[in-house]
């Protein structure tokens, strides 16, 4: 159960008023009895919440003691404006003083917000004007100072306007406009420099940052973990991540069911895709279209809701964070995720002054747009600032387009370290990280005809063989510093077995892949390590790996490398590879829907429920889906970890040099390639261990050029070849 919420919640949506500590004056209260709204041209008047009961729980949640900063995402025309900061500043001044900062996104902004907002704010409210210093000086532009000795200042981010100084509150407007807001003249996130300046308050200072989203959404495949997480972006999005994520829900008048009134266009769902309606909205009537899709449909039951009872839905609407989940009685359950901050997040569908047409208008206008155009920015605006969710760019939206992802067709049952039936091979990917947590990350891959390969294991190994800190221990794994460490892979890899559906029968991997590229000395240290393997016979079975090249360099290319000075010639193969092209081709395996060549078999994430012996987790597919292709054909990550996906792409690139997609005929293949039962690479368990305990590794790095050995020419055969054999 939240600590938010009482048991039950009034209509009004004012659980957390029933919190206040008596006699203690919420921003909301006194908002109403302070602030008098009037703009030329409008008749104005005391601020109420009735026509945005939405506004009251983030402006009360500004005079939180337990927390030190509340976040609100919300479209245009929410009235965040009036509650938000025009009601905050009244409720200080009047109820609650201390100095306070505004933050706009320019010095002009600054001067507009200063001019209209702040000066109207003060000058129609009497009891704030009459707080006001009588002396003229005290006033002007940027600066207001009021007769108990308040200062209200209004400013911009630069490093000198938000450091150095002390203030209780701190409100920062409109932050995904501001350009300089992930770091402020390099000293850090506007953000956090603001916060920064009210811990000398402690419980009692407090940071407000509001915005519509503006940073751009750039991962068509995230999946959020919990119901009320934001996508992947910067930005205001990535700060409401930090909170408490709240979200407004109403509920259905026919089946009193909950349900949230979301961003974007989701409760709009009798419109069609966005396929169907660009080739329709170049010349359709756009005000009838919109009038056709303007209502929104109940989730739960499919009831059609009509825009006339939105107020009666806002009065009614619950705020509530995430993890926990709200009863037809409005009974909330769960336990709330706890944060230092406050956030809220409000979709278009419930913002007071826009009607659920006008949404679907403007959309439908952005897409005519960019169907006869291909401009974007109408379609970017009014979805950051009507419907106010983060734009994702059109070209990254049909990623994933009618097809299911390797996330959504994995494989509940596939067994780890048994390759299956239809294997003909097995073969390892080896990424080697560096830094604090240095390891060899390892994948290994079923290879079977055509190249459809099976994911049947994958570990990290991130202790080496030398003796640890304290007694019975290892040392962690240092593979740029220390060339000894890199026979654990022969150890581990190379002299390693997978089990088969054959009893007693293991299969050796026919080759591994290690990537040779990292931190300074982790390329000599692999050169070293493959001289020393090659010693052991195993010179035919390992690759090195290294990704960059020319956009229109060839996929894979073996070269000779690692020449000694004054010591002879190039004596270590490398695979040269173009990651771009590999990602295309692994890409294009991973979009198959049906098994054959290319595609890859993924074992379903475990799950308590659905797959509690799964043995991959969530992170293992959010890796796989951390790299997107752009317009120009380069792939870029939009996660910090990738390393399932450059696994595959790591393995691609070993079929290739193994020649496995040259096989035209697999019922003519090398005994290397040969059905299971009499695949050369297999051996019962016994040969195994006697393979294991007979090998004999040198226990330090040996430094010695071995010079290449001319290869006697052999005579074709009418059988199919594997490159390496």
């Amino acid at each position: 159960m939240s600590d938010f919420y009482p048991r039950a919640l009034s209509d009004a949506c004012s659980g957390w008023e029933a919190l206040m500590p008596p006699n203690r004056v919420s921003v909301s209260e006194g908002a109403r009895d302070t602030l008098v709204i009037r703009q030329p041209g409008s008749a104005g008047g005391p601020w109420n919440p009735f026509d945005t009961p939405y506004m009251v729980e983030p402006m009360n949640a500004l005079t939180s003691r337990r927390h030190e900063a509340v976040v609100f995402i919300g479209p245009a025309r929410t009235g965040k404006t009036a509650g938000l900061l025009q009601g905050w500043l009244t409720h200080n001044v009047v109820n609650d003083p201390g100095d306070m900062l505004f933050i706009q996104m320019s010095k002009d902004k600054a001067r507009e917000f200063s001019k209209t907002d702040i000066d109207r704010a003060i000058r129609n409210s009497p009891k704030v004007r009459a707080m006001l210093s009588p002396r003229a000086v005290d006033s002007n532009t940027f600066d207001t100072m009021f007769r108990h000795g308040m200062w209200l200042r209004v400013a911009w981010p630069t490093v000198g306007n938000v450091s150095g100084s002390t203030y209780r509150y701190v409100a920062i407007t409109d932050i995904d406009r501001i350009e300089n807001a992930d770091n402020v003249d390099g000293e850090g996130p506007l953000f956090d420099l603001g916060k920064k300046r009210t811990t000398t308050f402690m419980s009692r200072g407090m940071t407000l940052v509001e915005s519509s989203p503006g940073k751009p959404f750039e991962d068509p495949k995230w999946v959020p973990a919990t119901a009320h997480e934001g996508p992947p972006c910067k930005g205001i999005v990535a700060l409401y991540n930090r909170s408490t994520r709240e979200r407004f829900y109403w509920q259905c008048p026919d089946c009193s069911e909950h349900f949230e009134a979301k961003p974007g266009l989701e409760l709009f769902s009798l419109m069609p895709s966005t396929q169907e309606l660009l080739d329709e909205v170049r010349s359709a009537n756009i005000p009838a279209l919109a009038r056709k899709f303007a209502n929104v449909i109940c989730p739960h039951c499919g009831s059609v809701l009509q825009h006339k009872d939105k107020n009666h839905f806002n009065q009614r609407g619950i705020w509530l964070p995430d993890g926990c989940t709200l009863s037809k009685e409005r009974q909330v359950e769960g336990a709330a995720l706890e944060s230092t901050i406050r956030g809220f997040w409000l979709g278009g569908v419930a913002a007071f002054k826009q009607s659920w047409e006008s949404i679907v208008t403007q959309h439908l206008y952005g897409l005519q747009d960019y169907a006869l155009t291909g401009s974007e920015e109408k379609l970017k605006q009014t979805t950051n600032t009507d419907q106010g969710m983060p734009y994702m760019p059109r070209h990254l939206a049909e990623v994933s387009t009618g097809q299911s992802t390797p996330r959504e067709r994995a494989e509940v049952g596939l067994q780890r370290y048994v390759a299956p039936e239809e294997a003909r091979a097995v073969t390892a990917s080896v990424d080697v990280q560096g830094g604090q947590n240095a390891r060899f990350d390892v994948q290994v891959h079923a290879v079977g005809p055509g190249g459809e390969q099976w994911v049947i294991d994958r570990f990290s190994i991130k202790e080496s063989k030398r003796p640890g800190a304290t007694e019975g221990t290892f040392a962690p794994l240092d593979p740029a510093s220390y060339p000894e460490d890199w026979d654990v892979l022969t150890d581990r890899l190379l002299l390693a077995t997978w089990r088969t559906p054959h009893p007693n029968l293991e299969i050796q991997p026919l080759a591994i892949v290690v990537d040779s590229g990292g931190e300074d000395g982790v390329t000599h240290n692999a050169y070293a390590w493959f001289r020393r393997v090659r010693k052991l016979g195993y010179g035919k079975r390992v690759f090195l790996y290294k990704g960059g090249s020319t956009p229109e360099a060839p996929d894979m290319r073996e070269t000779m490398v690692g020449k000694i000075a004054g010591r002879g010639r190039n004596d270590i193969p490398l695979l040269h590879c173009n990651p771009n092209k590999l990602s295309d081709a692994v890409d294009a395996g991973l979009r198959r829907n049906t098994p054959g060549p290319g595609y890859i078999h993924f074992p379903a994430a475990k799950h308590p429920e659905r797959n509690p012996d799964g043995w991959v987790t969530t992170a293992f597919f959010d890796e796989l889906e951390a790299e997107i292709r752009s317009k120009g054909g380069t792939w870029t990550k939009v996660r910090k970890r990738n390393e399932t996906f450059d696994h595959c792409r790591m393995q691609r690139a070993l079929h290739l040099r193994l020649g496995i997609y040259r096989v035209s005929d697999w019922s003519v293949v090398p005994d290397a390639l040969a059905p299971l039962p009499r695949n050369s690479m297999t051996l019962t368990r016994e040969d195994r261990r006697a393979m294991q305990e007979n090998e004999r590794i040198p226990e330090a790095p040996v430094e010695r050029v071995v010079r290449p050995v001319a290869r006697p020419v052999q005579k074709r055969t009418r059988r199919a070849s594997v490159a390496m054999l």
